[in-house]
């Protein structure tokens, strides 16, 4: 039987309100761990369970004991003008509390298996101790994680030959080219001038004069005219759209652009080289394949750990007391004066 923390709502809370507020508002309530909330299916026998358990405990298990001063010290961190609205979503109480549960459960397992949280943390009392401890038990199980994926890489290896196999599109290099370039800024001369002054560089050009000339007397670019105007390879993502569309319909090399205007001025390019898509090697791209499998084993040995808390079969659930959490009001009754009237009106 699989039991976790689960607030009643629904047609059996008809006269609960949540006001429609943002979750945003309360993403500041999770802890530094950054646990999801964990929205699971109650204990089948909860009454039973519940019937066990002493009126100011929530939810017990053999890790841990989460009580309603707990939730309490919790919802004191709500700013006080936001209490009541939280108080009143049983989806928000109820992701607190499981919030609560699994932090708890990863600070006990710390204590025993004597992980240390930082030193910042390590004289810290009541929840904020619980909440350094349980972020230095997931830094533990992580760093396990990664020990053990370091310990079969070999046979992610084959994993990473696989992936690289099946999508070898992915490891595609897109076209790039080389150019030089001479830029000729818009601002403070206007575009008549700028695009007058870019047509007089490229004539230059064309009539005969020396490239790398024109540009450190013409190009308003600081980091390219001492080097002639000359730009690494790019591919077209990493330029604005209308410039990289003129740039790639260079051809062939050594082509002079007409004026090509850009964001913020007016270019003339040369394409100096093109460098056609290729298919990247396995020795080019394996290492980095097998990092992201590495961050992705992590990642769920960490959420797995997480996940298991919440679906401890030995979790002792008090219904009864969890749902008197929540705030239940008659929402008619919050209604703004004047909305009967106004029907009363219509209705005449």
């Amino acid at each position: 039987m699989q039991c976790a923390v689960k607030v009643q709502y629904g047609p059996a809370r008809p006269d609960v309100h949540n006001y429609g507020l943002s979750t945003s508002i309360f993403a500041m309530f999770r802890t530094v761990l950054n646990l999801p909330l964990v929205v699971v299916a109650s204990c089948m026998a909860t009454n039973a369970i519940a019937a066990d358990l002493p009126p100011d405990v929530l939810v017990r298990s053999s890790w841990m004991e989460l009580t309603r001063a707990d939730y309490e010290k919790a919802v004191s961190k709500v700013p006080e003008n936001l209490r009541f609205e939280f108080s009143t979503s049983p989806k928000r109480v109820q992701g607190m509390l499981n919030n609560l549960v699994v932090t708890k459960t990863l600070a006990a397992q710390a204590r025993a298996h004597g992980t240390r949280p930082a030193a910042s943390f390590e004289k810290g009392a009541g929840d904020d101790s619980d909440r350094a401890l349980a972020a230095a038990e997931l830094q533990r199980i992580e760093a396990d994680a990664g020990k053990e994926f370091d310990g079969r890489k070999a046979a992610f290896e084959m994993k990473a030959r696989e992936i690289y196999t099946l999508d070898r599109d992915k490891y595609k290099t897109p076209e790039e080219v080389r150019i030089s370039d001479i830029a000729v800024t818009i601002k403070n001369r206007g575009d008549e001038a700028a695009l007058a002054r870019a047509r007089e560089a490229r004539q230059r050009i064309t009539a005969g004069a020396d490239f790398g000339a024109v540009v450190r007397e013409y190009s308003d670019d600081p980091t390219t005219r001492a080097k002639g105007g000359a730009l690494p390879f790019v591919k077209a993502s990493a330029m604005a759209p209308e410039y990289a569309k003129a740039v790639f319909a260079l051809n062939p090399v050594g082509t002079v652009s007409e004026p090509i205007k850009g964001p913020s001025a007016y270019h003339v390019v040369r394409l100096d080289e093109r460098r056609a898509p290729r298919l990247q090697t396995f020795e080019e791209v394996g290492d980095s394949i097998i990092r992201d499998l590495r961050k992705r084993y992590v990642t769920e040995q960490r959420e797995r750990r997480k996940s298991d808390i919440t679906a401890d079969t030995g979790l002792q659930i008090n219904q009864a007391a969890i749902d008197s959490l929540v705030n239940h009001i008659d929402s008619q009754r919050m209604k703004p004066p004047g909305r009967a009237k106004s029907r009363d009106s219509a209705a005449k």
